[in-house]
This record gives C-alpha cells, sequence and structure tokens, in this order.
C-alpha cells in the first residue's frame, strides 16, 4: 500500500489530518514531509494550516473544503484516541440548544494548551484555548463541562425548559454527585452557587 492509500484507509476523505499522528512503515518525519508536499503539488491532499492536512473530493464547485470545527475537535477535543478537551460558553450553551446566539468565537478547554488563555486561529474560525483545569479524559470530561457551565451562567439563566435540558444532558453522560463532588474544587465558588441556586442540583439524582 503507496502512502497516499495509506492516508486514505486510516484518516478518509474530509477529516483532519495532523502531521504529528502520521507514521508509516517506520520512514521518518522529513520523508513523510516530503511526500506530504508531493501529494499537495498533484492535488491529491491539501494543506488546510501548518501541520494540518486533508484528503479532498471533486465536487461541481472544486475541491472540497474542510470543516474547520473538525480540526478543532481533533487538535483540542478528541484526538481520535483519547478525550482531551471540551467546549465550553457560549459555545457550549449554543450545542445544548439553551441559545440561539451564534457565538463569534468558539471556547475550548483542553489539555493541548499549556497557556492560561489564548486566541488562535483555525482556518476561518477564531479559538479561544484555556489550559483544562485539571486533566480531562473520557471519564470527566461531561461532569466537566456541566461544571463549567455552572460557572459560566447564573442561576436566573434557567428556566423551565432550560432545566428540562441540562437534566437530560445530566442523565444521558451519567453525571452524578460523586463526580462533580470530586471535581467542583477545581472551579470558583459561584459554580456550586449557580447550581444550587438554579434547583439543577435536585436534578443530579444519582
Amino acid at each position: 500500500m503507496d502512502f497516499f492509500d495509506y492516508l486514505v484507509s486510516i484518516y478518509d476523505y474530509n477529516e483532519a489530518i495532523l502531521l504529528s499522528e502520521i507514521s508509516y512503515k517506520g520512514y521518518s518525519l522529513p520523508w513523510i514531509k516530503k511526500k506530504l508536499k508531493n501529494l499537495c503539488d498533484e492535488e491529491k491532499i491539501i494543506r488546510f494550516e501548518k501541520g494540518v492536512y486533508y484528503i479532498p473530493v471533486d465536487t461541481p464547485l472544486g475541491k472540497s473544503k474542510l470543516n474547520p470545527k473538525k480540526v478543532i475537535i481533533k487538535k483540542y477535543i478528541n484526538d481520535g484516541n483519547n478525550i482531551i478537551g471540551y467546549f465550553s460558553g457560549m459555545t457550549f450553551i449554543n450545542m445544548l440548544g439553551l441559545s440561539t446566539q451564534m457565538p463569534n468565537i468558539t471556547e475550548v478547554f483542553t489539555n493541548n494548551e499549556p497557556s492560561r488563555v489564548r486566541e488562535v486561529p483555525v482556518g476561518s474560525q477564531k479559538v479561544l484555548l484555556r489550559r483544562a483545569r485539571t486533566t480531562v479524559d473520557s471519564n470527566n470530561a461531561a461532569t466537566m463541562s456541566f461544571l463549567e457551565l455552572m460557572n459560566f451562567t447564573d442561576a436566573g439563566f434557567y428556566d423551565a425548559e432550560k432545566k428540562k435540558t441540562i437534566a437530560e444532558f445530566i442523565n444521558k453522560n451519567g453525571i452524578t454527585r460523586e463526580s462533580i463532588s470530586i471535581y467542583s474544587p477545581y472551579f470558583p465558588d459561584k459554580t456550586m452557587r449557580t447550581l444550587v441556586e438554579s434547583g439543577i442540583i435536585y436534578n443530579v439524582t444519582q
């Protein structure tokens, strides 16, 4: 299997491919970079930004475009093997359907950011990266994103319909009082205050 066919088999079309994750038959990084450049010259792959590529498909309007959200997820949320972050702020509120307001910047907490806070471009998207309060993994990401929501909002934000949506999120993701007690110390006091004053604490039944 040649290098291009290998990339297709592992990553498929219109998916973010990070240079840092490519491993092919023990070849060196310089060799891989050279092969990627050759494939870019042949328009078999496209360089989205430094260190990020994708395999396009042909459309009536030309080569397909890669959705920046896929790059954000791959670099900062789920690297394909591990959960390493979560969406937050208005981004998360919009994803839950708690607001129709479209944020002009995507907010993320991630293990892959050493700075306390930093804004970076990902394609046409602006991303506000924040260093994870503690290491994020598949066991705590839902609880951490939930607590982040409580910290970001006030008790008055939650009407009956929003509480119902939050209750569904809690149940779907198995958020428990035990997990909240483990991770709440990483958050400001306001987090638990919003949780209690909004009454959402009563939706955490386990």
